[in-house]
């Protein structure tokens, strides 16, 4: 028997098969990366819009100014509710925020505040509670 030195055809094929198939696996997941890392982006925007927001009224709510229609109880999460909503723009990108004000336990005030991407095709929400110490 001739001991042959080198690759058949046949193994050099499939090896180029494998390749390919890794080739194409590497980038799909690229991809899928690409994706997740712009989802991730817009849920750290949302989650900075709702903080703003509950900043913004707690900064109210710690003034001795009389009680603006800020802190009355009243808005609405699912329609714009005059004076119980606005937009928002963080790195070129529009949100709008909605919030509800209710009465809470000993004093407080119950702030939920929804906020969503105003341009499509971004997708999904961010809704973001807290009691406001408010006398």
């Amino acid at each position: 028997m001739r001991q042959r030195d080198g690759f058949t055809l046949v193994e050099l094929v499939v090896s180029l098969v494998i390749f390919a198939f890794g080739v194409l696996a590497g980038a799909a997941l690229l991809g899928t990366g690409h994706k997740w890392e712009g989802q991730a982006e817009l849920e750290t925007q949302l989650t900075v819009a709702g903080e703003m927001k509950i900043e913004q009224l707690k900064a109210i709510a710690g003034t001795d100014l009389p009680d603006t229609v800020a802190l009355v109880p009243g808005g609405g999460l699912e329609s714009n509710v005059a004076g119980y909503f606005d937009a928002v723009e963080i790195d070129a990108r529009t949100f709008r925020r909605r919030w509800r004000v209710e009465p809470g336990p000993a004093g407080t005030r119950q702030v939920v505040v929804r906020v969503v991407p105003l341009i499509p095709p971004a997708g999904g929400r961010a809704e973001l509670w807290t009691n406001v110490i408010h006398e």
